[in-house]
């Protein structure tokens, strides 16, 4: 009786360290309980959710494998899921998601969970299905919401059978369809976005989509998350970057910014390369309004740069070629120069092991291997807008005042947390007038 009774005290105090987040001690305490030859199922589900929260993903799975069938319930399956997700095994997790949700139907966060899988899958018609069911049990979840606007960048849905579809729809026909400016004036963009203003408020649609940069995408993964993780674990350039450059076009004025990525979507580039228009929000990078093409070499960068030169030759833009990301810059100088190729200069013999090893730890070529890269559809979309509008915020916050000549409703920054604004505030010293 008295051991039961202590059994019942560590297992209290496991309990609450985990919700504490002391995870090496509840894993010393279950050390103890397992010794004393307690029950297995209890020790492997705690362990296995203890390693979940470190990311310790392989030992999670390891754990929560060992759960008696009948004791393995929806929590455990999902999070099962999460791991596999994690590990790149986007199937199985998707499996082990569509499980938790055949024993727990009511269970939003594998909906969640599954939703993201398969539109990472390329499975947009079964990620809207389940989008749409979760939103009957929860109409205003963001995550799901968001995730169908990404669809939205990529898939045109055969059913229309959500009101985001249909908003998405009648945006779409109010694209420049005849228009064969380069650079689109202030007048089409005036309509463009107040029309698109208007669909929402007479659908009274209202959702904070958090994205700030408008990509037109092909099927190539230039997988900067990963060559950026590198650099900022180990400050060193991964060996892929030494032949990455992009042509970059900066201006001063948000309404420029809109011009620019019409006319971006709509440039014919004969590999199509990947392009984007973004608000800068990182500290101690000039220039607010950016777009970039990126290009797999230095050539072939100067007959982009070229190109755009001559269309939008009179524009107030500014046009230069960068080599790889500004964050390499203060590190290493010698990278910054474009023209030359630096690999040897730069790059040392030992950096291939230490990018071997950091893709081993965080699975990156797991990853990769289900995972779809689709391009992007190139109408002007609901998406689009939506980031337009975060673009507007942006603009009032560092007081550039364009925003006005082609948007006429209030811009509300309420649902911007005080980090994000104080983050904008300090892009107020780049505004150039």
């Amino acid at each position: 009786m008295k051991n039961n009774s202590n059994n019942k005290e560590i297992t209290h105090q496991i309990l609450n360290l985990v919700k504490n987040k002391k995870y090496d001690e509840a894993l010393n305490l279950l050390n103890k309980l397992t010794n004393q030859n307690t029950n297995q199922d209890f020790n492997n589900k705690i362990k296995g959710l203890i390693y979940l929260n470190q990311k310790n993903w392989v030992k999670s799975l390891s754990h929560y494998s060992k759960i008696s069938k009948d004791k393995t319930d929806f929590e455990i399956s999902n999070n099962m899921g999460i791991g596999l997700f994690k590990l790149g095994r986007l199937s199985d997790a998707s499996n082990k998601f569509k499980e938790t949700l055949e024993n727990k139907k009511e269970y939003i966060p594998a909906y969640e969970n599954f939703c993201v899988t398969n539109k990472l899958l390329g499975n947009y018609e079964i990620s809207i299905k389940y989008s749409l069911v979760a939103l009957k049990l929860m109409p205003n979840n963001n995550k799901i919401i968001n995730n169908l606007l990404d669809i939205l960048n990529y898939f045109e849905p055969k059913k229309k059978e959500h009101i985001i579809f249909n908003i998405n729809d009648q945006i779409k026909e109010i694209n420049l369809k005849n228009n064969k400016e380069k650079f689109v004036n202030s007048f089409e963009i005036e309509k463009i976005l107040n029309k698109s203003e208007k669909i929402l408020k007479d659908n009274n649609f209202n959702i904070n989509y958090p994205h700030t940069q408008i990509f037109k995408k092909n099927s190539i993964n230039l997988n900067c998350e990963r060559h950026l993780g590198i650099f900022s674990t180990h400050k060193i350039i991964p060996r892929f970057c030494f032949g990455c450059y992009k042509v970059q076009i900066t201006t001063n004025k948000v309404l420029n910014l809109i011009k620019l990525q019409f006319y971006l979507k709509k440039l014919f580039l004969k590999e199509n390369n990947i392009r984007k228009c973004i608000v800068e929000l990182r500290e101690n990078i000039p220039g607010n309004y950016k777009g970039y093409v990126f290009c797999n070499s230095i050539n072939q960068a100067n007959d982009i740069k070229r190109i755009i030169t001559n269309d939008l030759n009179n524009e107030n833009i500014k046009i230069e070629i960068k080599h790889g990301c500004s964050e390499y810059y203060d590190e290493f100088k010698v990278y910054k120069n474009s023209k030359d190729d630096v690999t040897n200069k730069v790059y040392k013999k030992e950096w291939t092991e230490i990018e071997e090893k950091f893709d081993k730890d965080n699975f990156i070529l797991e990853n990769d291997k289900e995972r779809v890269f689709d391009q992007t559809l190139n109408l002007f979309s609901l998406p689009d807008f939506l980031i337009i509008k975060n673009w507007l915020i942006y603009a009032k916050i560092v007081g550039d005042n364009s925003y006005k000549e082609i948007f006429k409703s209030e811009i509300e920054i309420d649902h911007l947390s005080k980090f994000e604004i104080q983050k904008i505030n300090k892009r107020k010293k780049y505004l150039l007038n």
